[in-house]
């Protein structure tokens, strides 16, 4: 997916490649602030026929609580699913689970990483 911008200055979605009819999508993103560029391709997909968009988000920043637009009854609730990892624990701690967010905590798969260092040696020897 793309995201180009009109002479006019708006955004539209372009699906460079794929064909999501009929399909489960998951929408995968380094940063969410607004969320604004993720609903846009989320809504773009399912007008192309998606049966479910999903998404995952590596940092969530969500200034002012906007997480909540994308919650059931939420004005960006296009999502089946939303994924953050565990990235910004102030953020995450407000967000509620059982709708359509759930966080990956991260900490553990960090620590095993640590633990198993290629050197063969623990990274706290």
């Amino acid at each position: 997916m793309l995201q180009v911008r009109t002479e006019d200055n708006k955004r539209v979605v372009v699906i460079s490649e794929g064909q999501p009819k009929g399909k489960h999508v998951l929408i995968m993103d380094d940063l969410i602030q607004t969320g604004g560029t993720l609903y846009e391709c989320a809504v773009g997909l399912k007008k192309a026929g998606a049966k479910t968009v999903s998404g995952f988000v590596v940092h969530a920043v969500f200034p002012g609580g906007g997480w909540k637009r994308f919650m059931k009854g939420g004005d960006r609730a296009v999502f089946e699913r939303f994924w953050l990892s565990s990235s910004n624990p102030a953020v995450c701690a407000q967000i509620p689970s059982g709708d359509v967010f759930e966080v990956l905590d991260l900490a553990p798969r960090i620590v095993h990483d640590l633990e198993q260092e290629p050197s063969g040696r623990s990274a706290w020897s």
